[in-house]
């Protein structure tokens, strides 16, 4: 887990949903939609806005059947 998350300003929402990808990543998990949704103790539109929030700031990209990865930090916007 890169620490760099804290200090993004990203909403409570988004930076559970990056500390659970972490978890479940670490776990061996596949990090798709359906799996979070299992995890996720909120709505379902909070939990796409929180993928959504992720995307656009560089955290996570989208792969196939969505799947996704967590990319590096340097890659992350902090803006």
């Amino acid at each position: 887990m890169d620490q760099r998350i804290f200090k993004m300003g990203l909403s409570v929402e988004a930076t559970s949903l990056y500390l659970l990808m972490i978890s479940l990543s670490d776990g061996g998990m596949v990090l798709a939609r359906g799996t979070l949704a299992r995890y996720w103790n909120a709505s379902e539109e909070a939990l796409g806005a929180a993928i959504g929030e992720l995307v656009r700031r560089g955290v996570i990209e989208e792969g196939r059947e969505e799947v996704y990865h967590v990319r590096p930090s340097c890659d992350w916007d902090s803006a």
